[in-house]
């Protein structure tokens, strides 16, 4: 089956475009002027091949590729090779044959596969979406026409162009007469779909409805036709799951929610990623319900799971964090703070509602200003609006299809419809229009004034500038490192080799100076020595004062090959001249450097958080200052995620003996 696995409620294409449906046609390039009837005329593959395993068949595949003699040949396998790894959700490499193997202008169904699996923008990718279209229409290939109609929609409400989306749908849905059973109702469904996701409460309702009309349209041709229930369960397992989520998120009915879960927990489905949301779906419904005990084991079944390297997917570590924190559990929410643009706009919404309700004020604080930068942004009320008013065409459409496939006329429906009826719904429709954007501003208005009077109230104790040095202070640190962790999150997951040093640097014997001169001379080195290290870092890197005599670099490094290299350079700018004390004195000053990168673990979907972070800098200080200091020490891996804690607990030496720290050091042994 195609799949379009966009957003947190799943739509589903499961036309048939298995390869023994498609004629048999393949790579190349055009120049070589391979002719749809040359593929046609290729052998079919045998008939094991759909008894193989996903793995048996790229071996099979991959040793025609090297059999292969005509450019025809190549071609065809190449491009079923490239549709296995796009089934089986590797799109990297679907990719890179696609490239290498473009589709013909006549191969519709690879084009198709080809625009799903490619990594370009939004607008590139419609733009495709839309030659596709076009060339499926000339070639009066409705199914086509409708699946690239239906996986376009899902693409715009994704962006938040919700009107184009449902226009998109409206489009599939008036092909209904001419499609096969399962295209329309994948349009059907994934209308129903967008109805919970962008519809009022009403069309909430709506989508459910229609999501279980659809499992049992599914079991009524499985009971009359046998050789559709062998594929009747994995076409119902997706409706299924979106009724749990629609429950779950957008109903608030957790008890509901489990239940439909549970039958996707219960089933043997192959979509990635699908049962591991359907757990941790169900271990949030299990902990709002307040059954602590069935959390715990459903959020155990999460980590039996595979692990989920999918930036799309990325929040569904964010809603683990949520679980284990609810159950009083140490969580890093930081994997929520903010959530990767690719997340759909469903879920920004639910997991920075949850957020600014928890208890933690940081982290409550932190979701609340996520949740307004979105509500500016995205303007949830005007787009539900939106949608709610153009969704009634699109309701229109379905609603005709639904009584062909129920033996049901429209007349009663259309005869509603009058022109007396559309003007008073015209001026309803205009009275919640301005109602809601009257509702807006009084609470744009609302969270202004309310963040005006508490920066006044706390301007004092949330200033985020040392007077002294002029540095920016701890707070600032807080504030800002998140930006920081989640630029090295993206570029690891580009693989761009980015990482972040985090240095805590403390001038050594700082105390003895302030007995001996005074702490007014005390406070003239500690601003020569913010100018020093202000010189030898970059002005984009962070540089606090973290309290008393203790000072905190954080940098952006090209690679970890620079931890230790700015390390270096620190700790010689504060010591390359004496320090003036009084008029014609002078004394050397020397500082230690306890450092650590990020990330220091393989895990990508594990890492440390900020804070135990700089505590694991201090640990490397506190080593440092034991063994020499004027000097430097850099944790440059940890060993495992589970290791972090057994470090700051044990001490550094001991867990170097153990083999937990990788370090790099200027102390001279």
């Amino acid at each position: 089956m195609i799949k379009t696995i966009r957003l947190i409620l799943i739509p589903t294409i499961l036309t048939a475009l298995v390869l023994g449906t498609f004629f048999n046609s393949a790579t190349a390039a055009e120049e070589e002027e391979i002719t749809l009837e040359e593929l046609q005329q290729l052998d079919p593959f045998p008939e094991l091949y759909d008894e193989m395993s996903p793995d048996g068949r790229l071996d099979w595949l991959n040793s025609q590729i090297d059999q292969a003699t005509t450019a025809a040949e190549r071609y065809n396998f190449q491009r079923a090779l490239a549709f296995e790894h796009f089934f089986n959700y590797s799109n990297p490499e679907a990719q890179k044959l696609c490239q290498s193997n473009p589709p013909l202008s006549f191969d519709l169904r690879y084009r198709f596969a080809c625009i799903q699996a490619s990594d370009v923008s939004y607008e590139k990718r419609i733009d495709s979406f839309f030659e596709l279209y076009k060339s499926a229409v000339e070639a009066d290939d409705k199914t086509m026409a409708a699946q690239v109609l239906t996986s376009m929609g899902w693409y715009q409400s994704g962006k938040g162009d919700i009107a184009a989306a449902f226009k998109s749908y409206e489009e599939a849905l008036s092909m209904g007469e001419s499609l096969e059973f399962f295209a329309l109702n994948d349009a059907m469904v994934n209308t129903a779909s967008l109805y919970i996701i962008h519809g009022d409460d009403d069309y909430i309702k709506k989508g459910i409805e229609l999501h279980k009309q659809s499992i049992e349209r599914i079991k009524k041709r499985a009971s009359e036709d046998p050789e559709f229930a062998e594929t009747s369960l994995a076409a119902m397992i997706i409706p299924q799951f979106n009724i749990g989520v629609a429950y779950a998120l957008h109903t608030f009915e957790y008890e509901k929610a489990l239940e439909w879960f549970e039958i996707v927990n219960k089933s043997d489905t192959e979509i990635p990623h699908l049962k591991l949301s359907s757990i941790l779906f169900s271990a949030l419904s299990a902990v709002e319900l307040g059954r602590t005990q069935e959390a715990e084991q459903y959020l155990a079944r999460s980590y039996d799971e595979p692990v989920v390297n999918n930036t799309e997917f990325s929040y569904l570590y964010c809603y683990r964090e949520l679980v284990k924190y609810k159950l009083g559990k140490e969580a890093e929410l930081d994997v929520c703070l903010p959530l990767h643009e690719n997340v759909p706009l469903e879920v920004k919404i639910d997991v920075y509602k949850r957020i600014s309700n928890l208890e933690d004020k940081a982290i409550k604080y932190a979701g609340m200003e996520q949740f307004y930068y979105l509500f500016i942004n995205k303007l949830e009320s005007q787009l539900k609006q939106s949608s709610t008013s153009v969704a009634s065409t699109a309701e229109l459409h379905r609603v005709q299809q639904e009584s062909r496939l129920r033996n049901e006329l429209l007349e009663k429906e259309i005869a509603l419809k009058t022109a007396e009826q559309e003007k008073r719904d015209g001026q309803i429709l205009f009275m919640i229009a301005s109602s809601l954007v009257l509702l807006l501003l009084v609470v744009i208005t609302i969270i202004r004034l309310t963040q005006k009077k508490r920066l006044a109230e706390q301007y004092e104790e949330l200033s985020v500038l040392d007077v002294l040095t002029g540095l920016k202070n701890r707070r600032f640190l807080e504030q800002n490192i998140g930006r920081e962790m989640s630029f090295i999150k993206r570029s690891v997951a580009n693989q761009d080799g980015h990482a972040l040093g985090i240095y805590l640097l403390d001038i050594d014997h700082f105390k003895h100076v302030n007995d001996t001169y005074g702490h007014e001379t005390g406070d003239q080195i500690l601003i020569e020595f913010t100018q020093r290290i202000n010189e030898t870092i970059r002005d984009t890197d962070l540089f606090v004062r973290w309290g008393g005599e203790e000072f905190i670099v954080v940098a952006r490094l090209d690679n970890s090959d620079g931890l230790h290299l700015l390390a270096e350079r620190m700790v010689e700018a504060v010591k390359q001249e004496p320090y003036s004390v009084t008029q014609g004195h002078s004394i050397d000053i020397t500082c230690t450097v306890g450092a650590v990168i990020y990330p220091c673990i393989e895990n990508p979907e594990k890492q440390i958080s900020w804070n135990k972070l700089v505590q694991l800098a201090d640990l490397a200080l506190y080593y440092g200052k034991q063994k020499q200091r004027d000097c430097w020490v850099c944790i440059e891996k940890i060993s495992n995620y589970e290791s972090r804690n057994t470090v700051l607990e044990q001490g550094f030496e001991e867990s170097l003996k153990q083999g937990l720290l990788s370090i790099s050091t200027s102390i001279k042994s």
